[in-house]
């Protein structure tokens, strides 16, 4: 798989981003909330709902569907 797109960062969005990177040249995780995105893209790392889990660098972080 080249690349994959996740709707929703919630905790099992993250979880699923987290491992299905591996498999995949990119992932878009897109999330709903501005400011935890902008969190997650400096800490690569989701306190709010899945912390101690590194984002790996496969994971992009978005907050647009287009």
């Amino acid at each position: 798989m080249k690349r994959l797109a996740i709707i929703g960062a919630g905790s099992w969005g993250t979880a699923l981003a987290i491992a299905l990177a591996p498999r995949c040249e990119e992932v878009r995780l897109w999330v709903f909330e501005a400011g935890l995105a902008g969190r997650m893209r400096e800490t690569r790392e989701n306190a709010d709902f899945l912390p101690g889990f590194r984002l790996p660098p496969a994971v992009r972080v978005e907050t647009e569907l287009g």
